[in-house]
């Protein structure tokens, strides 16, 4: 059976013992009810994790003897960004859990002519990827990674596809012609780096679609239905990541 893994900030895991902390703690100890020399996994949200012990004397703050250190545990060797159309908050609550459960390393959520939701506001942003976050540790735990996905600010489609890594595999996936199943594309062996676009509820327009066309993304499709946006995004991943061999 797999120790249960928990987080700790970054500098705690550059020391022998590391302290977790206090909602961690409190999960260890009252939750799932730990003893001393229980033996646990400790993950820093940057690639890094240690195995170790559970310290005795610890009432409100856990304290872990480190065993031995990895990095990138759990992490796949394709990075993974996931440009999604921005949704109603549970719904793209439901894209970053998912997405990070399949490996993704950066989450874009994007402002389309089609989203029902806009983030005019600095501070309402900033929020929002201080929640996302918070869905995203727990998520990196839960399928034990050791890396918290990045979470950028919303931008809009424009200005995303102006910054987008042109040298990754671009893909937008779209239920319309031009796009093709992604099983008819040649993609290169020992491709690292992609891109997924997919659009909101309601879809990107055409002249979106043009636009990211224009800048380097391949259509493709996911079949004949059409998914809900919270589905489509993890799907979206859940196919590139088998075709670059990560789900093998």
């Amino acid at each position: 059976m797999e120790p249960p893994i928990f987080y700790a900030p970054p500098d705690q895991l550059l020391n022998d013992t590391v302290e977790l902390p206090r909602t961690e703690s409190h999960h260890a100890l009252t939750v799932m009810r730990l003893k001393p020399a229980a033996i646990v996994m400790v993950v820093d949200g940057v690639g890094n994790a240690c195995r170790g012990e559970i310290l005795a004397g610890g009432k409100e703050n856990v304290r872990v003897r480190v065993h031995s250190r990895r990095r990138d545990f759990g992490e796949p060797a394709v990075r993974l960004t996931l440009a999604a159309g921005l949704s109603i908050a549970s719904k793209f609550d439901e894209i970053v859990e998912k997405g990070t459960e399949l490996g993704v390393k950066r989450f874009v959520p994007i402002i389309s002519e089609k989203s029902k939701v806009r983030i005019e506001d600095a501070s309402r942003a900033r929020a929002k990827v201080t929640r996302l976050e918070k869905v995203a540790l727990a998520a990196m735990k839960q399928c034990r990674r050791s890396y918290r996905p990045e979470i950028s600010v919303p931008v809009n489609l424009e200005q995303f596809l102006r910054e987008v890594d042109r040298e990754s595999l671009n893909l937008i996936f779209v239920p319309s012609k031009p796009s093709r199943p992604l099983d008819q594309l040649k993609i290169e062996s020992g491709t690292k780096r992609a891109t997924v676009l997919v659009g909101p509820e309601a879809g990107f327009s055409d002249e979106e679609v043009d636009q990211a066309i224009a800048a380097g993304f391949i259509p493709v499709s996911m079949g004949s239905r059409i998914l809900r946006a919270e589905n489509a995004a993890p799907v979206a991943c859940a196919l590139v990541m088998h075709a670059l061999g990560e789900l093998s």
